[in-house]
């Protein structure tokens, strides 16, 4: 699964409480841990990604 955002796409991953977003800077690999309790459905990932400023 992915989620683009200005370019840039996030290779997500669901555990069972959180969700790992991983995204490459150049030779930098940057994960992300969100947790389900927050974001419990991927369109809620998909629509927190989209509204917030660390993505």
């Amino acid at each position: 699964m992915t989620i683009e955002k200005m370019g840039k796409i996030y290779c997500v991953r669901e555990n069972r409480a959180s969700w790992t977003l991983t995204a490459e800077a150049g030779s930098i690999t940057v994960s992300y841990n969100v947790p389900k309790a927050d974001c419990p459905t991927l369109d809620a990932l998909r629509e927190y990604v989209a509204e917030s400023a660390l993505f």
